[in-house]
C-alpha cells in the first residue's frame, strides 16, 4: 500500500512560517532520501529543482552513487550543474569531475586483499568495489555484479583489483547480507589511515582521510558564497552526518540511522516524498519573503 501524501504544512509543522526564506542552497542524499524506494526518481523531482533555480536557489545531489549513476538519474534534469559523488570523493562542477582525494595504493591493495580473504573465509557474499573518478572495476558476477551496477554504470569486471592502475578514490564495499560484520572486523583497524563510512544497509565505503560529504558541501559552499544558515540538507545515513554539521537547516527522513537523527534539526516523518514537500515549503517561505 502506498504512504499518504501530505501538505507541506504538515511535514513541518515545527516551523513557524517564513523559517525558510534564508535557504539559498538545498542538498539532498538519494538512496533512502530523495529517491522513491525502487530507487527511481519521483514524478515531479525535476519540476520543483526548475523552481528552486527559478528562485535563484542551487539544488545538489549528495550520494555514495558514482557520477555516471546520479547523471542517469537526473539526465531529465539539465538544471543541476554540482553533484556530490561516491561520498565526497568526486565532486563535479558545470560537467568537469574531479578527485576531492585519492587513496595510497598499497592500502587499497591491503584493502583488496582483506576483503577478498575476509569473504572467502567467513562465507560471505560480499566483495570490493575499487572506484576511479570515471571508471569502477570489481572480480566477481552474479548477484553482487547486479548490486554493485546499481551505484556504478561503468563498472568493469578484472581478474585481479590488485592490477588496476588508474589513481582510486575510493574502495566500496559490497555485501548482500549486511556490511555489519566486515565493517567490524575488516575496515575500522584502518579508521587511522582512511575514511571509513558505512553508506548504507549493504554497502561501506573507504576513500582518503577527511574524505566526505560534508567536505565537499563547505567547498561547495564556499563557491557559492553560502553559509550554513543558508543550505538545507536532507539525508538517512551515516555517510550524511558530515553534511549535517555543515547545515542550519537539517532533516532526517523518518527511518533514518539512530545518530543521523540525533544530530538533525528537523525530523520528517514517514510521509511520501517528504524531501520534495520541504522543497515546496522552501520555495513557498522564499516567494512569500519577496512579496
Amino acid at each position: 500500500m502506498p504512504r499518504p501524501s501530505t501538505s507541506p504544512a504538515s511535514v513541518l509543522d515545527d516551523l513557524a512560517p517564513g523559517a525558510l526564506a534564508g535557504v539559498r542552497l538545498v542538498v539532498s542524499d538519494l538512496d533512502g532520501t530523495l529517491l522513491s524506494p525502487d530507487r527511481t526518481l519521483p514524478a515531479g523531482t525535476g519540476e520543483l529543482v526548475g523552481e528552486l533555480r527559478a528562485a535563484g536557489l542551487t539544488f545538489v545531489p549528495a550520494s555514495g552513487r558514482a557520477y555516471a549513476s546520479q547523471a542517469e538519474l537526473f539526465s531529465g534534469v539539465p538544471l543541476i550543474e554540482t553533484f556530490i559523488a561516491d561520498n565526497g570523493a568526486v565532486l563535479v562542477e558545470n560537467g568537469d569531475a574531479r578527485a576531492t582525494g585519492t587513496l595510497d595504493s598499497t592500502l587499497v591493495r591491503e584493502l583488496v586483499g582483506a576483503v577478498r580473504d575476509y569473504a572467502r573465509t567467513h562465507d560471505r557474499r560480499s566483495t570490493a568495489v575499487v572506484c576511479g573518478v570515471e571508471h569502477a572495476w570489481v572480480e566477481i558476477d552474479g548477484d553482487l555484479w547486479d548490486e554493485a551496477l546499481n551505484y556504478h554504470p561503468t563498472l568493469t569486471r578484472v581478474d585481479r583489483l590488485e592490477d588496476v592502475t588508474e589513481p582510486v578514490i575510493k574502495v566500496a564495499i559490497v555485501d548482500l547480507e549486511s556490511t555489519e560484520a566486515v565493517d567490524r572486523d575488516v575496515l575500522r583497524p584502518l579508521a587511522e589511515r582512511a575514511q571509513v563510512t558505512r553508506s548504507g544497509t549493504h554497502w561501506a565505503d573507504v576513500t582518503a582521510l577527511g574524505v566526505t560529504k560534508g567536505q565537499a558541501l563547505r567547498h561547495v559552499q564556499a563557491r557559492l558564497g553560502v553559509g550554513p544558515d543558508e543550505t538545507a540538507v536532507f539525508g538517512d545515513h551515516l555517510n550524511d552526518i558530515e553534511m549535517f554539521g555543515e547545515a542550519t537547516h537539517s532533516f532526517a527522513v523518518a527511518h533514518a540511522q539512530p545518530e543521523i537523527a540525533e544530530v538533525a534539526r528537523h525530523h520528517l516523518p514517514d510521509v511520501a516524498e517528504p524531501v520534495q514537500a520541504v522543497m515546496r515549503r522552501i520555495l513557498d517561505d522564499v516567494a512569500g519573503a519577496a512579496q
